[in-house]
């Protein structure tokens, strides 16, 4: 097996640990020893073992062999978190060689695992799927390297063109446009991403739960952009389970959220992705309206964009977005139609799901 071979590997078990690592990367570790796989592991939860640890942890206690190496998506940790540095347990081991896929972006990290294994006289091999390991831990590396989260649009569209019939509304609640497997799929999105944020007025329309149901899977926070404080407090995004952060331009009583003041002369959006940045959210998903969908795209402020096309005809109402570009897949889903965009290029195994 040879080291791309091997690293293809990695990133496939790494996928295991989305919607449950962050603020921390996937990442996949596997000991090989010529063509067969001593052990392997990934990094499960945020706060647990890292992927290298799990892999030995898989291998025992015995020694490693001398001609075995480990390979690992990511640059081994040299620093004391929650976890101890793995590059000491490695040396430890005594594994003479580690191949990496790219470099932590944590500036605690940043070449410095790579230094201390080489200083141990350890070969270190780098780059290897060096750009499929950044896609797939692009969340981690874009709050390092833009001091933001991950912005992903998502949108579904009726087949001539609208996000909703608009005037037709009778009470609160969405309009149906995808299809019960599109809804599933996007519920796996939800899971697989930090925060969910829509606007004010998507909250009053629609009455949204922005929640995980359709499957297995942690809640992303949820973010209402209100400045104008016109979200009534009965709204399921503030029954209290999952947390909500609103953010407003004043204090708000009877919320059942957590409150994030922004200054009158502040941009909403700027203060919201830095406000997540400083939690240490790495990703956010943003689900509409219309108009907020419109102000990221206007502004450059997105990194992905997901576009459902559904089968139903409004004939009127609310204009959908576009993008300056085309996308780089489409799918079916069911009746429904998947436009997938990225603003950076993506491996051809992009989307897993």
């Amino acid at each position: 097996m040879d080291d791309a071979q091997a690293m293809q590997r990695c990133i496939r078990l790494a996928r295991n640990g989305a919607g449950s690592v962050q603020p921390n990367p996937m990442v996949g570790a596997v000991l090989v020893q010529g063509d067969r796989v001593l052990a392997e592991g990934w990094h499960r939860a945020a706060g647990g073992p890292h992927a290298e640890v799990e892999c030995l942890r898989a291998f025992g206690e015995g020694p490693v062999p001398a001609d075995a190496v480990m390979v690992v998506s990511l640059e081994p940790c040299v620093h004391h978190g929650r976890t101890p540095p793995c590059t000491d347990l490695l040396i430890a081991r005594g594994v003479r060689t580690v191949v990496v896929g790219c470099l932590d972006p944590n500036p605690l990290v940043a070449g410095r695992g790579i230094e201390r294994l080489r200083a141990a006289g350890i070969e270190v091999r780098t780059g290897v799927r060096e750009a499929e390991c950044r896609w797939l831990d692009r969340r981690f590396i874009t709050a390092f390297e833009q001091q933001r989260p991950y912005v992903v649009l998502k949108w579904a569209r009726s087949i001539d063109g609208f996000l909703d019939r608009s005037g037709s509304r009778e009470g609160r609640g969405p309009q149906r446009i995808s299809s019960p497997g599109t809804d599933v799929l996007v519920h796996r999105w939800r899971s697989e991403e930090a925060a969910i944020l829509v606007g004010a007025r998507t909250v009053v329309n629609d009455d949204p739960h922005l929640t995980v149901r359709h499957v297995s899977g942690r809640d992303p926070l949820r973010v209402v952009l209100d400045r104008q404080g016109i979200t009534p407090a009965a709204s399921h995004v503030y029954d209290g389970a999952p947390p909500t952060l609103l953010i407003t331009s004043a204090q708000r009583a009877g919320i059942a959220a957590e409150q994030h003041l922004v200054a009158p002369g502040d941009d909403p959006l700027d203060a919201t992705l830095r406000e997540l940045h400083r939690r240490e959210v790495r990703s956010v998903l943003v689900e509409g309206g219309g108009e907020l969908l419109h102000h990221f795209i206007r502004r450059g402020l997105w990194d992905e964009a997901r576009v459902i096309t559904g089968t139903v005809t409004f004939g009127a109402g609310t204009p959908a977005p576009t993008l300056p570009l085309a996308p780089c897949r489409s799918f079916a889903s069911g009746t429904d139609r998947i436009d997938l965009f990225t603003r950076t290029d993506a491996p051809d195994d992009t989307w897993a799901w």
